[in-house]
């Protein structure tokens, strides 16, 4: 082989891996919320995508070696809109259910925590068929707290929302006698300036209650093909899981364990 060929081989070689180096640093996972959840996932004024979801995306994307997109989808569509191929994953909140896991491929837990009822402070009143009985109560439409009381709260008037804060404010002004959520979206309305006036209303209803409906905790969602993508986010989950990182972003939203319940 002559000089000028092995110079060749070399730039050509050189060249692949240069561009498989650049297509590797140009990788861009698209996610997507419904950012109507704080703190787990909200829009800040300027229409940032925020939340203790989005943080823990970014840190496995870093992990990754990837661009991290965000944009906001409401949650009635969000797996169809995944599995259309507008965003490659779901980070909102969902829940690890039987029937989400026939539509799309869930990665390992990322949270879970217990579900309360809250309402005014004195209500005598629980998360309980008899404990709501005569009772108005408040839900996000679809969630899985929607699907427990419907199941459980049968003597209550359920009213469903399109977003928790719409069920917030009906509590505020008196439409509702409690709502039901996760202990998430309860704390960051008890612990604000609107929640003075609210409390816990009985004990929460822990997720392993029925796991039909609450599931084996909160997933990040990909689509079923996605194999090797839901391959890199477990790896990623892992490494933010053993370094630290996922307890140092979790302690910036809670003061108390949102992985085991």
């Amino acid at each position: 082989m002559t000089i000028t060929k092995k110079l060749f081989g070399a730039t050509l070689l050189s060249f692949a891996l240069a561009s498989s180096l650049a297509q590797a640093q140009e990788r861009t996972i698209r996610f997507g919320s419904d950012a109507t959840y704080p703190p787990f996932e909200s829009t800040t004024p300027s229409g940032e995508i925020v939340g203790f979801d989005i943080d823990l995306a970014k840190a496995m994307c870093e992990r990754l070696k990837a661009t991290c997109t965000f944009q906001n989808q409401g949650w009635d569509g969000i797996i169809p809109a995944l599995r259309a191929k507008k965003f490659d994953v779901i980070a909102s909140s969902m829940s690890v259910t039987p029937e989400r896991e026939r539509a799309v491929a869930f990665t390992q837990k990322v949270w879970s925590i217990p579900n309360p009822l809250f309402g005014k402070k004195g209500l005598k009143a629980e998360p309980t068929k008899e404990g709501t009985k005569g009772l108005t109560i408040g839900v996000q439409q679809g969630v899985i707290q929607d699907v427990y009381a419907t199941k459980y709260f049968t003597e209550a008037n359920i009213r469903r929302y399109k977003t928790f804060e719409d069920a917030a404010n009906d509590l505020v002004t008196g439409r509702l006698d409690a709502v039901f959520a996760d202990s998430g979206v309860a704390n960051q309305f008890l612990e604000g300036p609107r929640g003075q006036d609210y409390e816990v209303l009985g004990d929460p209803i822990p997720t392993s209650a029925d796991e039909a409906i609450f599931g084996k905790g909160t997933a990040f969602a990909v689509r079923k093909e996605d194999k090797e993508l839901l391959a890199d986010l477990n790896r990623a989950f892992d490494e933010i899981r053993a370094d630290g990182t996922y307890d140092k972003i979790a302690k910036e939203y809670f003061d108390y364990d949102v992985y085991d319940e």
